[in-house]
């Protein structure tokens, strides 16, 4: 091998950036005028010469998008020429300029206005949902105000509802590392059921909802509900009082059989008034004596209707929690929202409400500017596919020229989206 040639190390004075997806996101803003729906509900800056409460949102949702940890990585935005050419009207603030607009806006009020702001991203999906999965989620923080969680470790306990066709965030509760699991739920549900502007026929919980409050508010509202139930003394007695002959044996969706048992019973949860439908999974345990014992038991009580969803029916739809699980899994990980950056439980409130919108941004770009192979992707995949490519902003006197470094499939796969975003009509009315 013939040793490398001696190189010279210069600084290009051309409009470089690695980072061009990141105007996709402010197309879709535009679009919905988002921006302007946030500097009404924050209002104006204190003086002609600040910084607009869009612009702080915004930068931090382009910030947590390129895979920020800190504040201090605004500075990655700050001096890329190319970036701040294509968003040449977007005012970029320093990291102690947002350290210092979060701890002053951040709480419960302007949670709730980044929500009100977010109807118009949730109403355009393009792709109807119905079922609501909710659940909580834990992020530790060695911060001055965390509290202690239940699983022992000090942070923040916040609730997310997600709708499981279309993997849009539909409502978010800040909350204490202390808070209770089955605290507030019915009145989540009321809030995503706000937020949202389809009808949500379905909903799905871990045994946090296992409450006679949610299963009274699902009837009186007519919505289906599949809980996992807490293995409570009265429930193991109703599946102990299934005779053995009704136990069957599992089936996966295409019809194979499983190494698992189903079976169902009528519960009354409180009240004979409150009947419910226990569907049990049993999966046999080894060196067991007990005839009861001899299994472990996953057991989700249901409103659904038997004639309309089976047992087993019951337990593949409950199973499509798990989506929700990869989820929350992008949401911390790979948009590190699981890196709270303030030692303040409000401006952590509103950082991580600003995070779930940058994922919902992000997940209405694949959904109306990709084609239907995109819109699984991770957020991983589309930082390399999308929207971490580099490219040169070439500037003329009444319009600019994105040249892009990368392969022509990745060129058309921005092409297409930049132009649905731009120029397509959106998908649902708002």
């Amino acid at each position: 091998m013939q040793p490398l040639k001696p190189f010279k190390v210069t600084r290009s004075k051309e409009k470089i950036t690695n980072r061009i997806g990141l105007p996709l996101i402010e197309q879709i803003a535009e679009k919905l005028k988002l921006r302007e729906k946030i500097d009404e509900l924050f209002g104006k800056p204190g003086s002609n010469r600040g910084i607009k409460a869009s612009d702080y949102v915004m930068t931090l949702v382009h910030m947590i998008i390129d895979g920020a940890m800190h504040l201090e990585d605004v500075n990655q935005l700050l001096s890329d020429q190319g970036f701040q050419e294509l968003l040449q009207e977007m005012d970029l603030p320093t990291s102690d300029a947002i350290g210092d607009w979060l701890r002053r806006h951040g709480g419960k009020q302007s949670e709730s206005w980044i929500w009100q702001a977010e109807k118009s991203v949730l109403a355009v999906t393009g792709k109807k949902g119905s079922t609501l999965d909710i659940d909580g989620t834990i992020i530790e923080a060695e911060k001055g105000d965390a509290k202690k969680t239940y699983k022992g470790v000090y942070g923040y306990h916040p609730l997310l509802g997600i709708i499981a066709e279309s993997g849009m965030i539909i409502g978010s509760d800040f909350r204490e590392g202390n808070a209770s699991p089955q605290s507030g739920l019915k009145e989540f549900i009321e809030s995503c059921r706000r937020n949202y502007n389809q009808e949500i026929k379905f909903v799905r919980s871990d045994s946090a909802g296992w409450q006679k409050d949610i299963v009274d508010y699902c009837n009186e509202q007519a919505i289906g509900f599949t809980i996992t139930a807490d293995h409570t003394e009265p429930v193991l007695e109703a599946i102990k009082s299934i005779p053995e002959e009704q136990w069957q044996r599992g089936l996966d969706k295409d019809g194979v059989k499983e190494d698992y048992d189903i079976a169902e019973t009528i519960y009354c949860f409180g009240t004979k008034k409150r009947q419910v439908r226990l569907v049990a999974k049993r999966t046999k345990l080894k060196n067991q004596y007990d005839l009861f014992l001899n299994y472990s038991y996953w057991i989700v009580g249901t409103n659904l209707k038997e004639e309309q969803t089976d047992c087993q029916s019951v337990i593949h739809f409950h199973q499509g929690r798990g989506s929700m699980e990869k989820r929350i899994g992008e949401l911390k990980h790979q948009l590190n929202i699981n890196h709270l950056p303030c030692g303040q439980f409000n401006a952590n409130c509103l950082y991580f409400t600003i995070g779930v919108l940058a994922y919902n941004l992000l997940q209405l770009l694949k959904l109306i500017g990709l084609s239907e192979e995109y819109h699984t992707k991770t957020v991983k995949t589309l930082r390399y596919q999308l929207i971490k490519l580099a490219g040169k902003v070439v500037t003329h006197a009444r319009y600019r020229i994105l040249q892009i470094a990368a392969p022509l499939k990745n060129i058309e796969l921005y092409s297409k989206a930049y132009y649905r975003i731009r120029y397509g009509p959106l998908p649902i009315s708002y």
